[in-house]
């Protein structure tokens, strides 16, 4: 039970500094896009180019957060992956388990055990609504810096 209410307000931190990182980042972006020296469409690409970067990063926060909490038996992985050694629990494991996860597409050949599955279920729920976010910026981008045809003068 105190292992799961440490993962709830560890999941509460992990998703105030998600949306922090990509808050910040896309504000930044914003105020910055419309005083670059650039093509429109490069102005387009350096957004997505910046939102690859923050995602990176919040998949990074998580994963380190797996490792951590495996390293003080809070949790672990397991799964056919794992017991037929194509995965292990360094970092790198952890990585690749976070990407699947945040970026929702949950291929099955890794299981979080005891704590982990809290953070799990919070770091899908994140990845989802902040990849989403994501998306309509970029979109907002795309129709105030990308130069069409009719547009141009």
């Amino acid at each position: 039970m105190q292992e799961f209410l440490l993962a709830g307000l560890l999941g509460i931190f992990l998703i105030t500094v998600c949306c922090l990182n990509i808050y910040e980042l896309l504000r930044h972006i914003w105020n910055i896009l419309p005083n670059l020296t650039m093509p429109h469409r490069l102005r387009v690409l350096t957004v997505i180019g910046c939102i690859f970067i923050a995602h990176i990063i919040n998949i990074w926060l998580f994963g380190l957060t797996y490792y951590i909490l495996h390293y003080f038996n809070l949790g672990t992985l397991t799964g056919g992956g794992m017991e037929h050694g194509q995965y292990t629990l360094d970092v790198f494991g952890c990585l690749y388990f976070s990407s699947v996860i945040y970026s929702t597409l949950g291929l099955g050949d890794i299981s979080p055990v005891g704590a982990l599955r809290m953070i799990t279920g919070v770091e899908a729920l994140t990845g989802f609504i902040l990849i989403g976010w994501t998306v309509s910026f970029t979109f907002l981008a795309m129709q105030r810096f990308w130069e069409l045809p009719h547009n141009r003068k």
